[in-house]
């Protein structure tokens, strides 16, 4: 589920994968937002000035995709500017309002906590990602380890521990990737290298 409801005004905001999946079609002005850092925000800038749209992107890290490989963020750069898509770096979403039937996003530097004010006929947001765990929570309770993991049984690369735990349990269960917070799949596999090793 992508994470917007902390915005004041997120009922005037969009999700990058409303665009990306079609469910919602892009304006003719777009602010797009990217919190993330990842591929997300510059996909969907991609894709709607791909569309003909007029597409600005705001990021909150001090360059573009700041959590992706040199690689990637290069290739991003050069599609971006192929698409004359005009970016600014080092703000940050606070708000969204409704003016004179206009969105107008308000975001502020972090470095100078100066205030910019960006209109537009659809702000779309990248922020990540909410856990979805209800599986989770529904077996916590039949799991050997209750949900639990060992930290430092992690950290040492030790098997779990389940003793004291639910002996009667056939299986231990552990949140992973992005079951914990937002993240890629690279730390979903890392997660499950250091949990299933000692197996």
């Amino acid at each position: 589920m992508p994470d917007i409801d902390w915005i004041d005004g997120a009922d005037l905001c969009t999700s990058v994968w409303g665009i990306l999946s079609g469910s919602v079609q892009p304006g003719n002005d777009i602010v797009i937002y990217d919190g993330s850092g990842r591929h997300p925000a510059p996909h969907c800038a991609e894709y709607c000035a791909m569309a003909g749209k007029s597409v600005k992107l705001v990021g909150r890290d001090g360059f573009l995709a700041a959590e992706l490989t040199y690689v990637e963020r290069v290739s991003w750069k050069s599609k971006l500017y192929e698409k004359e898509v005009p970016t600014r770096f080092d703000h940050r979403l606070v708000r969204a309002e409704r003016r004179d039937n206009r969105v107008v996003g308000i975001f502020v530097n972090e470095l100078t906590q100066k205030e910019i004010e960006l209109f537009c006929d659809q702000l779309v947001v990248e922020h990540g990602t909410i856990p979805e765990d209800e599986v989770f929570q529904g077996l916590r309770a039949a799991s050997i380890n209750d949900g639990v993991t060992d930290i430092d049984a992690l950290l040492a690369g030790s098997a779990q521990i389940s003793s004291g735990r639910r002996q009667e349990a056939r299986f231990e269960l552990h949140r992973i990737g992005d079951a914990v917070a937002s993240r890629n799949i690279q730390s979903a596999v890392l997660d499950a290298f250091r949990l299933c090793r000692m197996l």
